[in-house]
């Protein structure tokens, strides 16, 4: 593998989220055309050599990932970003067009809701204001970036 196709391989790996291929491009000062070339090398690599790992392509961003077949393997030892509960949360305010009041969280999700709202909003995925005698909680613009949604996405899921 070649040098440019190892520094893409060592940034997409060490990446927490997807990068796009012009942000590194741009980075390592080569073109797209290049990058596009280095990503064909690696996906062949990990190909050859039955690798766990693969190129993984989100739109125009990219990050190495594990193969599906090999999540059952290691599930038990994958730190979760977020709990069951807090995915069925930021589900539940997307699904009531993007925002929730408190009483219908604790009707849902238990007394104990506050918690887990809690750690979404330190998260950056919901933002509160008060309305009336309670809150209303909506899912915010980072919530939409995380999960991919935005208006063509819910165009294709809607067909």
């Amino acid at each position: 593998m070649n040098d440019i196709s190892k520094k893409i391989e060592a940034i997409l790996y060490s990446s927490r989220e997807p990068l796009k291929a012009s942000e590194i491009s741009e980075y390592l000062g080569i073109s797209t055309a290049e990058f596009s070339r280095a990503i064909r090398e690696i996906s062949r690599n990990y190909e050859e050599i039955n690798s766990s790992l693969k190129v993984g392509q989100f739109g125009n961003s990219y990050k190495i990932k594990l193969s599906e077949d090999m999540i059952p393997f290691v599930e038990p030892f994958i730190e979760k970003e977020f709990t069951e509960k807090q995915l069925a949360m930021l589900s539940y305010i997307f699904k009531m067009n993007g925002e929730a009041i408190s009483g219908d969280l604790r009707e849902n999700f238990g007394y104990d809701y506050k918690e887990d709202l809690e750690k979404l909003k330190k998260g950056g995925m919901v933002s509160a204001r008060k309305y009336r005698n309670t809150h209303k909680y909506k899912v915010t613009t980072e919530f939409h970036r995380k999960f991919n949604i935005n208006k063509r996405t819910l165009r294709a899921e809607e067909q």
